[in-house]
């Protein structure tokens, strides 16, 4: 073979060696245990939601002396956002909650002695009071924001005037209005279960005729979608979730049992009964859904394996593992706040004798995080997500006796190309090999040129 073609397949194959394999072995947690530290611990991450912006992770936290406000970490720094709620002593709190990311600026519903519990807002630097929606008879009354949702500009929740009863809201930060009266007067129809899909914010409200069914809004035309359960019954749609065009959820159409859904906004669909049992009454009960490449994962029983974690994609839906066995089975592992991140999926899960920890699967085997300390474990009093991806970070909520509840982190290799370190591999061989066949190569290159000179 003449040396340039041998130069050129040995360049091809040394850069081709050169790429990183994609790393396999399970990362450890590092837990941070700076804002209260001891047993008395921060709860960070523990009593409220938790979202990612511009490379932090926010989060509700007690350091002992402002009370519950919210903090910041990148990781490195962790700081305190705001103290809202003074109070008569710094140790009053604010128990910001409900914390949504819109555009550059994270929203959120926090207290103060002078508003009530209302809307806020902060972009890291400034923190501040979006609207005083209810008044009420005095500053102090409420509106009582919750379960924001952003779509097209807007974040979107429910509130209460204190004349229309709890309903549809949205903001873009500067207008703040109600959406649709959907229970008119001082009634409520007290829409939740939000999730925002092709353009429509889907929800679940009740108008005082169909009972608790499936709605949605475009900011202008607010509709019921499907009476799943006809009449004043209700079908009471949760964990609404979106998928590739359509809207999966939890919903009971009084013969199935609580089961699995989906919905494009024109059909409404069953998508299996998974727990079958004795009739067809028995529940699957499935929640905690995370949709990720073209699958639905979520937590449910068929009845025989327990609590467990299943995925569908529309067609077919299956038990991904059994990964508590239990006594015949039937022991679940109750899967929940489930996260995204690099090539996998990770979770919380109950595993005798080691109970709650953090897990992961790839859609195929599922294994456990293992923690840096023999006896921390996930054990927290949640109001909902407590495993959040900041890039290829993932935090989490960790426990033990010597601090409390705290927050932890893993780095996730498989997010970015791990480092090429292959020593002792049959890789090292095959690279010094190709290098010297490359140089080989090139060293010919240069005698037949110097030749022809």
């Amino acid at each position: 073979m003449p040396a340039k073609q041998i130069l050129s397949a040995a360049l091809a194959l040394l850069l081709v060696a050169a790429i990183p394999a994609r790393a396999t072995s399970v990362p450890t947690l590092t837990v941070i245990d700076t804002i209260n530290p001891g047993a008395v611990s921060s709860h960070a991450m523990d009593d409220s939601e938790s979202v990612a912006l511009n490379g932090y992770l926010y989060f509700q936290a007690i350091d002992g002396t402002h009370g519950a406000e919210l903090w910041r970490t990148n990781g490195t720094t962790t700081e305190l956002v705001m103290d809202i709620n003074t109070g008569t002593s710094g140790a009053d709190s604010s128990d910001p909650s409900g914390l949504t990311a819109l555009g550059d600026f994270l929203y959120f519903r926090a207290y103060d002695d002078t508003h009530g519990t209302e809307l806020w807002r902060t972009n890291g630097t400034t923190t501040t009071l979006v609207e005083d929606i209810n008044t009420g008879n005095s500053g102090a009354d409420g509106s009582n924001p919750l379960y924001f949702t952003a779509l097209g500009g807007f974040l979107y929740f429910r509130a209460s005037d204190d004349t229309h009863g709890a309903e549809l809201w949205r903001t873009n930060g500067t207008t703040t209005e109600m959406v649709s009266d959907i229970r008119s007067g001082a009634d409520s129809s007290n829409p939740d279960s939000f999730a925002a899909l092709g353009g429509f914010l889907y929800f679940r409200a009740n108008d005082g005729t169909h009972g608790s069914e499936l709605w949605r809004t475009n900011g202008t035309t607010t509709e019921l979608v499907n009476d799943i359960r006809s009449g004043a019954d209700s079908s009471n749609p949760r964990y609404l979730t979106g998928l590739e065009g359509f809207l999966y959820f939890q919903a009971s159409d009084g013969t199935h049992g609580t089961e699995l859904w989906r919905t494009n906004g024109t059909t409404t669909t069953l998508v299996e009964d998974i727990n079958t049992g004795n009739s067809g009454a028995n529940s699957s009960n499935p929640d905690s859904f995370f949709a990720l490449e073209g699958y639905l994962y979520f937590g449910a029983t068929d009845g025989t394996h327990g609590f467990e974690l299943w995925r569908t994609n529309g067609t077919t839906t299956t038990l991904v593992e059994d990964i508590n066995t239990g006594n015949g089975g039937a022991d679940g592992s109750d899967p929940s706040y489930l996260t995204a991140l690099g090539d996998f999926l990770y979770f919380q899960a109950d595993v005798p004798p080691d109970g709650y920890g953090l897990w992961r699967t790839n859609g195929t085997v599922a294994e456990r995080v293992p923690f840096p300390v023999a006896g921390q474990y996930i054990n927290c009093d949640c109001i909902a997500t407590n495993i959040v991806a900041v890039g290829s970070r993932l935090y989490t909520t960790v426990y033990s006796d010597a601090i409390g509840h705290e927050f932890a982190y893993l780095d996730e290799p498989t997010y970015v190309l791990p480092e090429t370190n292959r020593d002792g591999s049959v890789w090292t061989t095959t690279l010094v090999i190709l290098a010297g066949l490359t140089a080989a190569a090139s060293i010919g290159l240069r005698v037949r040129g110097a030749k022809r000179a």
